[in-house]
């Protein structure tokens, strides 16, 4: 299946650019210029970043001519590219998170592409959190979709923008979209042991966005029933979850995205030599 992943060079786009190439698939990746994200400091120590991307773009300039050549016979799109730093500008997050989202949909839908996965962040529910306190609303429960949202950034708030323009173009437009609340994913995972607390409880380990992005590539949800998760959209076609490792202290619910998608997070490795 020919794959197209935005963000090829970050992260998170390159776990998930190297694991749908390992399972045969033919990977496009889209990214800025080379010289760009080494100046932003993304990813500058991977050495193999810049073989993962095809295609080179700053893509809030990119045309639409530029994103059908880039989306040409793509059947599925990860969609990864974003201003991910709730500390910067909110005129980068409408340039890089809301423009770029909304002209990547559009031309997706134009190119027929049949499902994209787009990226949000548990920073949509971060406001939630002070709940979870003992006496709060949600003391002694997971977080889950069914909670709504609440944020405390424009980043925050961008990615609800995302989450929404996935259900209006699966709703309108018949195109399959998951939208993930992605957990923390950092380099060093060793980290998540030694500084612990909200680290550690919100942690997406790289072996788990492996196994998450290729089931959000791959599985057929059709026969999914939305109905079966309280306050999920009943829309067709469209499912948002968070995904995140199973950590000990983690307090956000995996639902419906394991039930929908058949997918399941590794046993939390009891310290950072046994990970994966």
């Amino acid at each position: 299946m020919r794959v197209a992943v935005t963000g090829a060079a970050g992260l998170i786009g390159g776990v998930v650019y190297d694991t749908l190439v390992a399972e045969g698939h033919e990977v496009i990746g889209i990214d800025r210029p080379h010289e760009d994200w080494m100046e932003a400091g993304r990813n500058t120590e991977d050495a193999t970043a810049p073989s993962r991307v095809t295609h080179h773009f700053d893509l809030a300039e990119a045309s639409d001519s530029d994103w059908q050549m880039m989306l040409d016979d793509c059947e599925v799109v990860v969609h990864l590219a974003a201003d991910a730093n709730p500390s910067n500008s909110d005129e980068s997050m409408l340039r890089n998170n809301i423009l770029v989202s909304t002209n990547f949909m559009r031309n997706a839908q134009i190119a027929g592409v049949r499902r994209v996965v787009l990226s949000s962040s548990g920073l949509t529910q971060v406001g939630l959190e002070i709940e979870l306190l003992p006496g709060g609303s949600l003391d002694g429960q997971l977080i889950g979709v069914s909670h709504g949202t609440s944020t405390t950034s424009t980043y925050g708030e961008s990615k609800v923008f995302v989450e929404r323009l996935g259900q209006y173009y699966s709703k309108g437009h018949g195109v399959e979209c998951i939208v993930v609340r992605i957990g923390t994913v950092i380099p060093n995972e060793s980290e998540h042991w030694e500084r612990g607390g909200r680290l550690q409880a919100t942690a997406f380990l790289q072996a788990d966005v492996s196994n998450f992005f290729s089931a959000a590539v791959g599985a057929d949800f059709s026969s999914w029933d939305p109905q079966s998760c309280a306050g999920h959209s009943k829309v067709p076609g469209f499912l948002l979850t968070a995904a995140q490792s199973d950590s000990p202290a983690r307090f956000i619910d995996l639902e419906p995205g394991i039930s929908a998608l058949g997918w399941t997070p590794i046993e939390w490795p009891s310290g950072p030599e046994n990970l994966p």
